[in-house]
């Protein structure tokens, strides 16, 4: 009965084709929704683990990963300005303010003007957008009207600073019915 749990091995990483790649792009597409920059770091980290492994240049393979990307780009299959206004309406439904968006499409690898006008045409659809993600957020966290704890309105507007409400917004949603 002295079982030990077994080792997770990490699998051996195959060598890096083009076909290889490609495939491997094509299925990340298929599952995620993603940025052209994004897509690149998923796939250069691919070539850096296998190159690792087999003992490959890894600088061999960059121009490949490079002219893929530009490839499916022009193809349609990568689209950043699509894709940052689908995920702010997302992360707006979700409650997130607007410098979260902004943070989070950040690491996405989106520049600041792709975001900012993912933003405005998200935001042209309801008159307050922010006053309405701060309503979101404030339900989701069960802070202001939706309290199930005795009111400790410090804790409540730092919960609502940190997720990065102005003070005004954070106010009127706390106390908004």
């Amino acid at each position: 009965m002295d079982k030990k749990p077994a080792e997770h091995k990490r699998k051996t990483p195959k060598k890096i084709s083009k076909t290889y790649l490609e495939n491997a792009a094509l299925y990340y597409l298929q599952r995620y929704a993603t940025s052209a920059e994004n897509l690149r770091r998923v796939l250069l980290r691919k070539v850096k683990r296998s190159c690792a492994f087999h003992g490959q240049p890894e600088e061999e393979f960059i121009p490949l990963v490079d002219a893929l990307v530009e490839r499916y780009k022009t193809v349609g299959l990568l689209d950043d300005g699509g894709f940052a206004r689908a995920k702010a309406a997302s992360l707006r439904r979700q409650g997130l303010s607007g410098r979260a968006i902004m943070a989070k499409l950040q690491v996405k690898g989106l520049s600041p003007s792709q975001i900012e006008a993912a933003l405005k045409t998200v935001d042209e659809e309801h008159e307050d957008a922010e006053a309405a993600a701060a309503a979101a957020y404030a339900k989701r966290k069960k802070l202001g009207i939706w309290r199930v704890r005795p009111a400790d309105p410090q804790k409540e507007l730092a919960a609502m600073a940190r997720a990065g409400f102005g003070y005004d917004v954070a106010v009127r949603a706390l106390k908004e019915d």
